[in-house]
Parts: C-alpha cells; sequence; structure tokens
C-alpha cells in the first residue's frame, strides 16, 4: 500500500495507492485494458501567485493535465479512462468563512471540468459535505473504494477502556525522556534577537545522529544548490543561525515523536507529520499577520500537541473503541479525553512542558490550542497555532486522531484579522510538507 501523500500523484501498474482527503480532492483514473491506475491528491483549486514546478502538482488547475499527460503518454486514451473523484469536504458544521472560501468546491469544479473536456468517464463521484474520507485504488483488481477516514480505525469491537488513575498519569509525564538541553537551549533562544550559535555548536556535535538528521534536513532545503554541506559549520554558513536551530528542533522533534504508540496516529509518523505541518502554517500565518516573530509560531505548533505522547498508550491499548466513541458522541477531543482518561491532552501538554522548563508561550499553546479564548497570555501565538492546527486538521486528514474545531476557526480569523484572501495563501506551505520535513 502506498499513501500518496497532499500535492503528490502515482501511476502503478499493480499495487495499491491510497490517499485521506478532507477539504483536499482525490482523482483516481482507471484503465483496466492496460493495467494501468493512478491517483492524484489534490490541495488546492489554483495558485495565486508564482510556483515552482517542483509544486504543480499540489494545485488542480496545474496538476491535473500533468496527471492527464503522465497517463496519456503511456498510451492510454481518454475513453479507456474511468475516474473516480472524491473529498473536498468542510469537515465539520460550515461556517461563514468556509463557505466563503470554498477551496474544496472549487477544485472540484476544476476537476470536473477536466475530465468533461476530455470525455474522460466518471464512474464514481462522492464529494463535498462534512467528512473526511480514505480513498483507496487497487490496480490490480480494478477497484477504487471510499470511506470515511475513521471508519478503517473503528470497524473492531471494543470492550470499554479502564480509565488510568492520575497517579499513573503522572508517573507517566516523569518517565518521559527529557528532551535534551540542546532542544530546550533552542527554544528559549528564538525568542532572542541575539543568538550565540556557539554556545551551543559544541554539544549539537556530540550528537552524531542528530546531526546527521539536521545535515539531511539542511540538503533536502537547500537541493538547489551545487554547494554540498556535510558539518555543521557549513550549514550555519549557508542557512544562518535560525534557520539551522529550526531544523534543530524539526529533527529532535521528529526522534521524540516516532517513538510514540499507534495510538493517535492514523498512519505512521502521523503525529509528526501533523506537527510539521501545524508549526510551517503557524509560521506563515505569523509572518502574514506580523503579531509574533513567525520561528516562535514554528516552534509552538511543533509542540502544541506533546501531552498526546503522555496519553498515546491508553488509546493504543483500545484504539477502535475510542474512535467510534469520538465519531458517535458529540464531544470534542478535549470532553472526551477528560472522560475517558480523568485529564485530556492539552492539560498533560501543559505539565509535560513544565516540567521539561519549556518557556511560557509554549506551555500556553500546549494548554489552550483548542480553546484560544481561554488564554489571557500569549493570545496572538495561541490564535495562530489553534488555527493553524484547525487548518491541517482540515486539508490533511488521516494523520492523527483530531476533532475539527468550526467555532475557534471562526473566532481565530476575526481575533487575528485575517481575510478568506489571506488564509488562502498561507496554505500554500503545505504544498512541500512532505518534501523538506
Amino acid at each position: 500500500m502506498t499513501i500518496i501523500t497532499s500535492g503528490n500523484m502515482k501511476i502503478r501498474s499493480s499495487g495499491r495507492l491510497k490517499a485521506h482527503l478532507g477539504s483536499c480532492v482525490g482523482l483516481a483514473i482507471l484503465a483496466p485494458k492496460h493495467h494501468i491506475g493512478g491517483l492524484h491528491h489534490i490541495l488546492l483549486p489554483e495558485p495565486v501567485c508564482d510556483v515552482p514546478s517542483s509544486h504543480l502538482a499540489s494545485y488542480a488547475s496545474t496538476g491535473i493535465p500533468l496527471f492527464l499527460s503522465a497517463l496519456a503518454k503511456k498510451g492510454i486514451h481518454p475513453k479507456d479512462m474511468s475516474a473516480y473523484l472524491t473529498g473536498g469536504a468542510l469537515v465539520a458544521p460550515s461556517s461563514h468563512a468556509d463557505l466563503q472560501m470554498n477551496i474544496g468546491g472549487r477544485t472540484l469544479d476544476i476537476a470536473l471540468r477536466h475530465l468533461k473536456q476530455r470525455g474522460i468517464a466518471i464512474k464514481f463521484l462522492e464529494a463535498s459535505g462534512i467528512v473526511g474520507f480514505s480513498m483507496v485504488l487497487d490496480v490490480d483488481r480494478a477497484t477504487c473504494t471510499v470511506e470515511p477516514v475513521l471508519a478503517e480505525h473503528g470497524k473492531s469491537s471494543g470492550h470499554g477502556m479502564p480509565m488510568p488513575t492520575l497517579i499513573e498519569i503522572g508517573r507517566i509525564i516523569e518517565s518521559l525522556q527529557t528532551v535534551p538541553q540542546i532542544a530546550l537551549g533552542i527554544a528559549s533562544m528564538i525568542s532572542n534577537d541575539d543568538i550565540d550559535f556557539s554556545a551551543i555548536s559544541s554539544e549539537i556535535r556530540k550528537d552524531q545522529v542528530l546531526t546527521a538528521e539536521v545535515l539531511r534536513l539542511c540538503r533536502r532545503l537547500n537541493r538547489t544548490s551545487s554547494v554540498r554541506v556535510d558539518t555543521i559549520d557549513e550549514a550555519l554558513l549557508i542557512l544562518g543561525s535560525r534557520q539551522l536551530l529550526r531544523l534543530l528542533i524539526t529533527a529532535q522533534t521528529s526522534r521524540w515523536l516516532s517513538n510514540a504508540r499507534p495510538g493517535y496516529s492514523l498512519t505512521r509518523g502521523g503525529l509528526f507529520y501533523h506537527a510539521l505541518a501545524t508549526a510551517r502554517l503557524s509560521e506563515k500565518l505569523a509572518a502574514i499577520t506580523g503579531a509574533v516573530r513567525p520561528d516562535l509560531a514554528y516552534t509552538s505548533g511543533l509542540l502544541h500537541d506533546i501531552g498526546k505522547v503522555v496519553l498515546d498508550q491508553f488509546v493504543a491499548n483500545d484504539r477502535p473503541f475510542f474512535y467510534r466513541m469520538l465519531r458517535t458522541q458529540n464531544d470534542d477531543l478535549i470532553v472526551l479525553e477528560q472522560k475517558t482518561f480523568g485529564i485530556a491532552h492539552n492539560l498533560a501538554g501543559f505539565h509535560l512542558a513544565e516540567r521539561w522548563r519549556l518557556p511560557d508561550a509554549i506551555k500556553d499553546v500546549a494548554l489552550f490550542h483548542h480553546h484560544p479564548d481561554k488564554t489571557s497570555h500569549n493570545r496572538e501565538l495561541v490564535h495562530i497555532v489553534c488555527l493553524a492546527n484547525t487548518m491541517v486538521q482540515r486539508f490533511l486528514p488521516g494523520y492523527v486522531l483530531e476533532d475539527n474545531q468550526t467555532t475557534a476557526f471562526e473566532e481565530c480569523l476575526r481575533f487575528l484579522g485575517l481575510t478568506s484572501e489571506q488564509v488562502q495563501e498561507s496554505l500554500s506551505v503545505l504544498t512541500d510538507i512532505f518534501q523538506d520535513g
């Protein structure tokens, strides 16, 4: 099974392709006579500015012609193609801002127009609505199936989940490996104008695994350059201290979240990919609004869900039961966690951030990112991360268990003074979320 991430497409002669779709749109094409099929995971309707060629597949207006052209080059005529379309959902009760942007609907319109122009038969169309879907294209069997994103995780019966005691929760927080001092130093330094990178460079070099991961990320970020980066000092010279610090905290978070059990994650690495996308979008929204430093927004977005690591093992113990409760009850995730575990991931994250002595801004984000109206400090930062978290869940579902917050979404837009056009502009950072992580 190959997962097709947002903004990507694959064409295969065998095997299965899968995409998790919320407001994104999935376009699958089958050509049984040729034993070929393809899946295109479309993020946005059309670019709002010039974009590099590597990002063209993310947009319906530029990506679909590329997708269909690639199929045609394999000798497949449009009359031999069958199209399957799904996605474009609001993923929550509709709000005025959702309807105004209509991103999923516009993406669908463009897709339908391209198919109609080429005379490609649409065999299946289930789009819009308020739920996300998983789309699976089986090339060998020449079938395409669609079901709600969470359905596959709640099929088996559960027998109830024993509530852990607060003492058990406390022990887990105590036992979790402390974030290395390097990461703590980074989190503290991002709020300073003058960064003395030499103060921690020697410590970074002592961690060979972390150094290797940072250099890997640096090469991917700088992949268009002919200059090879082989040392931390070279990376510092090319990227600058702030960009390198960002890669360090990202690499460290990746290492840490990779150890989480398959509880909240709906796919391998789900917690990290959700955190990375939230960080990237938080950074962009901070730059647009000018309300907080983009690098602080990035780090806060990266760490907003650290409390899920505390509760992850309890969700993993009976995941289908927990997922079914979230789908069938009207409670949001915070309320359900409180009922089930006696503590929600936001409060667990706050306690973990306190134990690790993280900055107050990150503590506030961990505690209030679902309900930004309740915070009295760092209000702009909390609203930015809340908005980013909500948007990521809508456009990149299927990576981590989450609910959708229409009320918070509307409130964040009003509080930050963001227009629909600015929100759409910010979403462009998700086009390469899986390329330069």
